[in-house]
């Protein structure tokens, strides 16, 4: 093998190793305590991120899909998808500083606000604070039909023993909701996530990881 092929063959398989370190999958099965588990698909590389996460209710399938770009310490969520069996519910849609959100329905508009903090929904911000341990102090976070201000966040950080390894929990209050997400030490995806709102409870945990 001559020189220049050599050459080639190492900066070809640099590119690869750098391209396989910098993406990042992550596809998890998490039980609920509404008995409906959700399986929901965490990636990455070093510009863009998305999150997809499917939930079977009787009768009923639903998938929550974000997409956007992956910054130095944050995703910048671009675009948010409810579907219910196979039909758009509700949308939010990011450019610049305006939002585009509302319920998908005939003879409904959606509507547009301008707003100067990072937006998230549920999924993304459970990614965000595993990902890169950090929130914004303040942001909106979205189910598509409306949004809410999530002001002055408060983050506590703890960390416990558990076997093999150290769990990570961060809790927030903010308002009329309290959120816990949980990870082991040095992992990059949530293995817990509870939304509280009102006593109303929503929990995911982690049930393995899917093919």
């Amino acid at each position: 093998m001559n020189l220049w092929r050599k050459t080639k063959c190492i900066v070809l398989g640099s590119f690869l190793l750098s391209s396989f370190v910098l993406a990042e999958d992550f596809n998890i099965k998490y039980s609920s305590n509404y008995l409906m588990p959700a399986y929901v698909h965490f990636k990455n590389d070093d510009k863009n991120y998305s999150v997809k996460a499917k939930i079977n209710v009787p009768f009923y399938k639903i998938v929550f899909s974000s997409k956007g770009t992956k910054r130095t310490e944050h995703f910048n969520m671009v675009k948010y998808k409810d579907l219910r069996n196979g039909k758009p519910y509700s949308i939010s849609e990011i450019k610049g500083n305006k939002i585009t959100y509302g319920r998908i329905k005939a003879g409904r508009s959606l509507e547009i606000k301008t707003l100067n903090l990072p937006v998230f929904d549920l999924f993304t911000m459970a990614y965000q604070l595993s990902y890169f341990d950090k929130l914004p102090k303040s942001f909106y976070i979205t189910n598509g039909k409306k949004i809410y201000l999530m002001k002055n966040i408060k983050l506590n950080k703890t960390l416990r023993k558990i076997k093999n390894s150290q769990e990570v929990t961060y809790k927030f209050k903010t308002g009329d909701k309290f959120i816990t997400v949980k990870k082991n030490i040095n992992e990059k995806f949530p293995r817990y996530i509870s939304y509280n709102k009102d006593g109303d409870n929503y929990e995911l945990k982690f049930d393995g990881f899917m093919n």
